[in-house]
């Protein structure tokens, strides 16, 4: 499959580069390891202050912290000293994985895998004749902290909204082992991909399952 063999020299170029969030390198690899499917962006969560010039102007936003671990509060405060022009905004946003496959029966499993992994904002579509699914979970916040630089929330209420951000972060990660252990059942059913294993050996992916 072209489409895959592309996939996964961009994924593996982008491990080379550091490009790729550690604390799900396993699972992507597990997951582009079986036959007829294959993964394109995904994240392993995040929290993180943004800029916005305005509401929905995502293309023209502006990251002030962004990490994929819990946020400390001395750090976002530091972030926050960056802010110059349009509203500000907490987010905690959780893993989300967006994986290809090759034919309507393998979407079907991969949307009920990710169902019954705890991840209920799963969905599948049809792009281009590619049956996308999306793995996505539900715990995610938004909480506006001021407008062009200046920061109207106090400090106790940043606190606040950073306890509440983490505790929703480490709840969506602490998902990730269960979905581990779905992807390895699914690769014992549709078995393993020859292409990734020639591939990850190419790039000296010694990680690779």
């Amino acid at each position: 499959m072209k489409a895959k063999r592309e996939a996964l020299v961009s994924l593996f170029t982008a491990m080379r580069e550091g490009k790729v969030d550690e604390d799900i390198i396993d699972l992507l690899l597990l997951i582009n390891s079986i036959r007829g499917i294959y993964t394109t962006s995904s994240c392993s969560g995040r929290i993180g202050i943004i800029e916005e010039p305005a509401l929905g102007a995502k293309p023209l936003s502006r990251w002030l912290i962004k990490v994929h671990r819990e946020m400390e509060f001395e750090e976002a405060k530091r972030a926050l000293e960056k802010a110059r022009e349009g509203l500000i905004f907490l987010k905690s946003q959780p893993p989300i994985f967006h994986v290809v496959a090759e034919d309507l029966e393998r979407a079907k499993k991969l949307h009920e895998l990710g169902l019954a992994s705890g991840f209920k904002y799963t969905t599948f579509k049809v792009i281009s004749n590619r049956y996308l699914v999306e793995i996505n979970a539900t715990e995610y916040l938004t909480a506006p902290l001021g407008r062009d630089g200046e920061i109207l929330v106090s400090d106790d209420y940043l606190h606040f909204a950073i306890e509440i951000g983490n505790s929703m972060l480490r709840r969506s990660k602490g998902r990730l082992p269960r979905l581990m252990k779905n992807f390895e059942k699914l690769r014992e059913e549709l078995g393993e991909d020859e292409l990734f294993y020639e591939l990850a050996e190419e790039f000296g992916i010694e990680s690779a399952v």
